[in-house]
């Protein structure tokens, strides 16, 4: 086993060590101060005493028990922070966890890339390429057994075959399009690219925990955003609901809403907070492109269907 390095060296963050329930409401008081650390093994979740770390009381997981970084979940609607949260699945002795992570939107991404990377890299696959060419499947190829190495923006699948070394370098930035099924155990990925001016596509199969890992980078590193769920009480949705179909302001918002000067202020705080609305002056909140997307949607699956 190479000897283990230090990749993130104790970034300062907010986290909950253990949330048995995401839904709990008695967990939002559980959020602790500390540092994360990864390296090339472990990712370590350290408290912090009196402004340092304290290594010696850190919540320890090995990288091989993770099994899903930033799954989409929908949280308590007190949870909110004003950076992005991240759940961390994993498993231990049998049993599965998840911790919270809350930081900077920009530490989140770059957290999430590295333990992707590390969760993926040199894992155990069987692929298939090509598996289809110019839309038809070769159903004369076999898959082959190697290992994925994921190189920033490119998948690169490496096998061995009467002594020699090969290997299929895909570009992430050129591919057509991908898409993910999964069993019970295992799942696959199907990559599509041109190559030597075909269009073909590669199939990947592996434990579920890498495949959708690598789902997830593609995602990152092509822009695709994951939708996120929002636990919104009533009095927020209709807030917005107000806001998109007409103008208000925050005396006929507190009227039609019947809350205070202060609960107005505390609804209009979290919804800016996940940027559902945003300031646009001294005492005036607007939708974001976020939040009007948001309300569009949760009203098209309200309309009643006669």
């Amino acid at each position: 086993m190479s000897e283990e390095q230090i990749l993130l060296n104790h970034m300062y963050l907010r986290y909950i060590p253990l949330v048995p329930d995401l839904r709990e409401k008695r967990n939002e008081s559980g959020w602790k101060e500390g540092y994360l650390v990864i390296t090339t093994q472990r990712l370590l979740l350290v408290p912090s005493k009196n402004g340092k770390p304290v290594d010696a009381e850190a919540l320890v997981v090995n990288l091989t028990e993770v099994t899903e970084v930033d799954r989409k979940v929908e949280l308590w609607k007190k949870i909110v922070t004003t950076g992005k949260i991240m759940p961390i699945h994993y498993v231990q002795k049998g049993n599965e966890f998840v911790s919270l992570l809350s930081t900077s939107m920009d530490n989140a991404v770059m957290i999430k890339k590295m333990l992707i990377l590390l969760m993926v890299s040199g894992a155990n696959v069987e692929f298939v390429c090509p598996f289809s060419k110019g839309g038809k499947i070769l159903l004369e190829k076999q898959p082959v057994k190697g290992q994925m190495v994921i190189q920033d923006d490119a998948i690169v699948l490496v096998s061995e075959w009467l002594g020699k070394k090969q290997q299929e370098v895909i570009s992430i930035t050129k591919l057509d399009d991908f898409e993910c099924s999964q069993s019970e155990n295992q799942a696959s990925l199907i990559l599509r690219y041109l190559k030597d001016g075909s269009l073909i596509s590669t199939l990947i199969t592996s434990e579920k925990r890498v495949i959708l890992s690598t789902e997830k980078y593609l995602k990152m590193i092509r822009g695709v955003e994951e939708e996120e769920t929002f636990d919104l009480d009533e009095k927020q949705f209709m807030l917005l609901q107000m806001m998109y179909t007409s103008d208000i302001d925050s005396q006929m918002a507190m009227e039609m809403l019947g809350v205070s000067v202060a609960d107005l202020d505390g609804l209009v705080r979290t919804l800016v907070r996940i940027n559902l609305l945003k300031f646009s002056g001294t005492d005036e909140v607007e939708l974001t492109e976020k939040g009007t997307k948001y309300i569009v949607e949760q009203l098209k699956k309200n309309i009643v269907k006669v």
